[in-house]
């Protein structure tokens, strides 16, 4: 079976303003401007091994992603994107991620270099596999569940 996890990387807040609220190893964070991004695992037979020709297990051209009710509203209203290659293309001031939720791939990657986001490279294709258990991110942009 195939897992999904949608991971959403908020932006740490250093600033409390309440006057009940401490410091003491707290991390805080703000809902506002947040990064999401889909964390797909699944495990693979033994009998498989990935395609070193074609740069890894999964062709990065091959993952699209959109939003909708359900897959055929996602589809009819033109809303897939190829999110991996134009995440893997995009220049740091480039923008990435769904429709309607623009921003630049370095504000992107600036949110997931922040001490209290996961440790989770980008459309990283494995190239190996020995434990069978294939781990794979892909980055949906900025307040994808928002008025959702």
């Amino acid at each position: 079976y195939v897992n999904l996890r949608l991971v959403q990387v908020l932006v740490e807040d250093p600033n409390f303003s309440a006057t009940s609220e401490s410091a003491d190893r707290t991390v805080r964070t703000s809902v506002a401007d947040n990064a999401a991004y889909l964390q797909v695992t699944f495990t693979m037979g033994s009998q498989y091994q990935p395609n070193m020709e074609s740069g890894g297990l999964i062709p990065l051209d091959s993952v699209r992603a959109g939003l909708g009710t359900f897959l055929g509203d996602v589809e009819d209203a033109g809303g897939m994107e190829h999110v991996c290659s134009v995440f893997d293309a995009a220049a740091a001031g480039d923008s990435v991620g769904l429709t309607g939720y623009q921003d630049t791939r370095q504000t992107f990657v600036d949110r997931m270099d922040q001490a209290c986001a996961p440790d989770a490279g980008m459309c990283a294709s494995p190239s190996a596999v020995p434990d069978s258990f294939v781990s794979f991110n892909v980055p949906l942009g900025f307040e994808v569940l928002d008025g959702k």
